[in-house]
């Protein structure tokens, strides 16, 4: 047999030919394959990227490092190590809100159920302190170990700090908490060049302080005409803060101005009304009511209210008025409009600053009659009454809080006289003293 004839019979044909060759290239393809692919990195060394996080403003708490015992042993703090040991520790968010972003979004962001923030919504109706929230602030976020949401936080001011913080019945229960305020006086001493306007500012006056001066002394100046350039004035105001950080704005206490040789004064008392030397009243007093007709109170102010359902406290900051839907509303004293907002449970809402230490607030409107920033004079129509956000039917709800904590408008002693009774104007007396003191320069 010759070698061509040996060598065609252990060849493979047919069949088992196409077998051979699919074995070959497989064996060829995961050559190939291998080399090309780089291999899987070892999950007790890969950690994943942060980036993500970081672009979206959010502060993830790391692990701490890790420490030695007594013996020098490094102690692992990784959580892979520690499985069976130890259960994960709660984690901690700290979200930076930037321009354009709403709380749904956030929440959205960040993976957390839309429920638990109608829950945090629906108990913040009587406080709005989410509402709205501003670039620049912090939102803290507490998860627990299963990445349920504990409590959500936001730091009002340097006195003060909200949480809303889950209860055993799933809701949220609001918590405030405040440090004590450091309060300062101080004597200013200006003189007019140019407008009253320009001189104050460069006093150091907010805009709100200059209308408040401007509204005391209107009826008997004339800021354009009367005032001359050299023409002295002087204001006490108070400042406070927590630990050097300032908090809150300016609040004027006394003002003295010295017009054509006549001086005109102007002092507060404590009920928030500025009054003249002899205890005369200089503004507005303000109303009880926030409508003409006063209409059934169909809820009543109730700081110790109990949730029916979960037994909880849920406080009641307002009083239900039974006006139909399109009564005008009436704003109750001077003041100065801070927020014109809409809110899922409050419905169309708007916040005055007036005079002194009270400010009004006004929910569940059909319209709003004025913007933000705008000024405004007692028993002016600022709005219309109506039955939106999370109402029973229409009504208004109306709250009074004098330094920021809400009171009943319909029985707290509210200034409604126009001059200081006897048994307070001993009081009064020494205070005007003091200012004038420290606003001339004399020794008290």
């Amino acid at each position: 047999m010759s070698f061509q004839n040996r060598l065609s019979r252990l060849t493979p044909s047919g069949p088992k030919a196409w077998l051979v060759l699919i074995l070959s290239v497989f064996v060829i393809f995961m050559l190939v394959y291998r080399g090309l692919v780089a291999p899987s990195p070892d999950p007790e060394t890969y950690v994943l990227p942060n980036d993500k996080l970081d672009k979206a403003g959010i502060s993830v708490q790391q692990p701490a490092p890790a420490k030695a015992d007594a013996d020098g042993l490094l102690l692992s703090t990784d959580p892979l190590q520690n499985v069976g040991t130890a259960a994960p520790a709660p984690q901690t968010i700290d979200h930076i809100i930037k321009p354009g972003e709403t709380l749904e979004g956030i929440f959205n962001r960040l993976g957390l159920s839309r429920s638990d923030m109608y829950s945090i919504l629906e108990a913040d109706e009587e406080y709005l302190v989410l509402d709205p929230i501003l670039p620049g602030d912090t939102l803290i976020f507490e998860l627990d170990k299963e990445g349920k949401l504990k409590s959500l936080s936001r730091r009002i001011n340097p006195s003060k700090s909200i949480s809303f913080v889950r209860h055993d019945g799933g809701g949220f229960s609001y918590q405030e908490n405040t440090l004590p305020i450091n309060y300062t006086q101080e004597a200013l001493h200006g003189v007019i060049a140019g407008s009253f306007y320009q001189s104050a500012k460069k006093l150091g006056l907010s805009d709100a302080n200059i209308v408040i001066i401007n509204d005391l002394f209107k009826t008997r100046i004339n800021f354009r005409k009367d005032l001359r350039a050299g023409d002295d004035f002087d204001v006490v105001v108070k400042n406070g803060d927590v630990n050097g950080e300032s908090v809150g704005r300016s609040e004027l206490e006394a003002i003295q101005l010295v017009v054509k040789g006549e001086t005109y004064s102007a002092f507060l008392h404590t009920d928030g009304r500025f009054y003249d030397q002899k205890g005369n009243g200089l503004t507005p007093a303000l109303m009880r009511w926030p409508t003409k007709i006063h209409y059934r109170i169909s809820s009543p102010f109730n700081p110790h209210r109990r949730h029916p359902i979960t037994g909880r406290l849920s406080p009641h900051n307002g009083t239900d008025m039974a006006a139909p839907s399109g009564t005008k509303v009436l704003a109750t004293g001077d003041g100065v409009v801070t927020r014109v907002a809409y809110q899922k449970y409050a419905g169309n809402y708007l916040d005055i600053d007036n005079l002194g230490p009270y400010s009004t607030r006004f929910l569940h409107l059909s319209k709003s009659l004025v913007k933000k920033g705008q000024h405004v004079k007692r028993g002016q129509v600022i709005a219309l009454s109506g039955n939106t956000g999370r109402t029973t039917g229409a009504h208004l709800h109306y709250e009074l809080h004098i330094n920021g904590k809400p009171v009943n408008p319909m029985t707290t002693d509210i200034p409604t006289l126009q001059e200081i009774p006897n048994s307070k104007m001993h009081a009064f007396k020494e205070h005007v003293e003091q200012w004038r003191a420290m606003m001339n320069n004399t020794p008290y």
